[in-house]
């Protein structure tokens, strides 16, 4: 399954005109020109930073509310942020950039969905709210051409490890369904669209 292919999955379909909102932005085009200001760049470095640390704090959550069978996936996408929060610390670092610097509201309200989620839904919903944030992230990401200076960015986000790990979470959904599902996968699309916007207009 390529990026493209996620974009028939029933969840996918039925958010309708969410779902270009969420996964086409401004400053995804400038990442794709290679032509995007350091400003806006260093902004989404430092809020995808801080939403990554919130994001791990749902996941986590999460882990411990899903049977067990589904446990083995949520664990290893749990694994994979820790080197996640990596990476963001040695690019920080490596921009001088001041990562206990406060969310910007657009980051703040999408972190405290994700927590607030993580502690009142059922975990079916939660499956599905994972994985309207990766798989949107991956198709934002994966339409891009990795060339240019960005393309280490891009093809970090576009790898065939990440896929896999978002098809097992389509699996995951398609194997617990819940009807608030859809509603829920729609609300982070609304967050992933804000998020976007914020990171190219400040």
């Amino acid at each position: 399954m390529t990026p493209r292919e996620f974009e028939t999955s029933p969840l996918v379909v039925g958010a309708g005109e969410l779902w270009p909102q969420a996964i086409h932005a401004d400053f995804l085009s400038a990442i794709g020109d290679g032509d995007l200001p350091r400003e806006a760049f260093e902004r989404w470095l430092l809020q995808d930073y801080l939403f990554a640390q919130g994001l791990t704090t749902f996941e986590a959550i999460t882990v411990a509310r899903t049977p067990r069978p589904a446990q083995k996936v949520l664990i290893a996408g749990l694994a994979a942020m820790d080197a996640e929060m990596d990476w963001f610390e040695e690019m920080a670092r490596y921009r001088n950039l001041d990562l206990s610097a406060a969310p910007h509201p657009t980051c703040r309200r999408y972190v405290d969905f994700l927590v607030a989620t993580a502690y009142s839904l059922p975990f079916e919903v939660l499956l599905a709210i994972l994985y309207s944030v990766e798989v949107s992230y991956l198709c934002a990401w994966g339409k891009l051409n990795p060339i240019g200076p960005y393309a280490e960015f891009i093809q970090r986000w576009s790898k065939s490890q990440f896929v896999e790990y978002v098809r097992q979470l389509l699996q995951l959904c398609d194997r617990h369904p819940h009807e608030d599902q859809q509603q829920y996968f729609n609300e982070v699309l609304r967050h992933e669209r804000d998020f976007w916007k914020m990171t190219w207009e400040g």
